[in-house]
């Protein structure tokens, strides 16, 4: 089960948050030694390719192979997205907003596994990536609940989907469920996320100047070129 942490424990110098981005990177490097060694991730995607045509367009040729690779840059991504979204929050003045969560996402990743195994896995990290993801996302969805506007002009939604699928929908709803609450929690405990504050915010910043800072991110399964695709029946 993931970790929640309790965001007390932020990481300050000279007056901003700083992210241990190395130590992130870092255990993202150990886990993909572990993977050569023991294809816990590889022999996870084989067993479950079969079930997942059902709800993931995958090339005809090398399925499973080409899953391992968007999954590999999934978790690849969590530094480079979470480090970028602290920077250009920095740079258009809303850091305040954004570190608590930036800060919650760092210390589940970080967190020691349950797992019983000396060393961390992909497969494990996968639970981690997902959680921070969807963490961000789930924020941007209650600031447009809160503000009608977005907040982080970015579109994670397919690939989070994609892993969704992969985690499997009891694991994955549980960690939805915890990332929900998690985040209600947040903006009705502190009193920088009030409905006041967030308007001003809107109404203030310049959105163009927001989205050119984002300019370099993109949705990461249309670049891993994987694409969802409902049946009739799972969409009903």
């Amino acid at each position: 089960m993931v970790f929640l942490a309790s965001a007390q424990n932020k990481k300050w110098a000279n007056g901003g948050y700083q992210m241990d981005v190395q130590a992130i990177q870092d255990l993202i490097s150990q886990a993909k030694v572990v993977e050569l060694k023991h294809r816990h991730l590889r022999k996870q995607i084989h067993s479950q390719i079969a079930s997942l045509h059902h709800t993931i367009e995958l090339p005809q040729e090398n399925a499973s192979h080409t899953l391992f690779r968007f999954i590999v840059e999934y978790i690849d991504h969590v530094p480079v997205f979470l480090e970028g979204l602290r920077q250009a929050s920095e740079a258009a003045g809303i850091e305040r907003f954004i570190n608590p969560f930036l800060d919650i996402a760092e210390e589940n990743f970080l967190s020691p596994a349950t797992h019983n195994r000396e060393l961390i896995g992909l497969d494990v990290l996968l639970d981690k990536a997902y959680f921070a993801h969807r963490l961000i996302e789930e924020v941007n969805d209650q600031y447009l609940a809160k503000t009608g506007s977005t907040l982080i002009p970015i579109n994670m939604t397919w690939s989070n989907l994609v892993v969704h699928a992969i985690l499997g929908e009891t694991f994955a709803n549980e960690l939805d469920t915890i990332i929900e609450q998690t985040v209600k929690q947040m903006m009705r405990s502190q009193e920088i996320y009030n409905k006041t504050l967030f308007e001003n915010f809107i109404h203030q910043r310049n959105p163009q100047e927001w989205i050119n800072l984002w300019t370099q991110w993109g949705c990461l399964s249309k670049k891993m070129d994987i694409e969802l695709k409902f049946t009739a029946q799972s969409a009903g």
